[in-house]
């Protein structure tokens, strides 16, 4: 059975750790804290990338006469959950040598920020070719 993710002991910790805290963590508590606000960046990036996505891709839409169930904008939503499912199953993946331990939701959380990130660099370059 695969356990849920642990952002709900994440979420408890203590708001926004520091660049300096980041740098220099030494517990568990701290590393998680610095993972899940490295996430969080990166998520919020994503959404806003998505959005400028999704707009050039209305646009391209509308350039080519597409439908809406079968558009840019429509095939970018599919991939976009598609690529969600395949994040989250890497990450639990990325945590199993911890598996049970503390720093598997490190690991966990870790994973979904650097993936975020590269969907997020994804995205961009997907805008740009759009709007081509």
């Amino acid at each position: 059975m695969i356990r849920p993710l642990m952002f709900i002991a994440i979420a408890a910790l203590p708001i926004s750790a520091s660049a300096d805290t980041c740098a220099d963590a030494m517990t568990t508590a701290e590393m998680r804290q610095c993972a899940y606000d490295s996430f969080q960046a990166a998520d919020a990036d994503l959404n806003r990338v998505y959005k400028q996505a999704r707009a050039a891709a209305k646009a391209a839409d509308a350039l080519h006469g597409e439908r809406e169930d079968s558009g840019a904008v429509f095939h970018l939503r599919q991939a976009q959950r598609a690529w969600i499912q395949l994040r989250d199953a890497e990450c639990v993946l990325a945590g199993f040598p911890f598996r049970g331990g503390t720093m598997e939701s490190v690991l966990v959380t870790s994973c979904h920020a650097d993936l975020t990130r590269k969907r997020t660099e994804e995205l961009q370059d997907l805008a740009e070719m759009l709007r081509l």
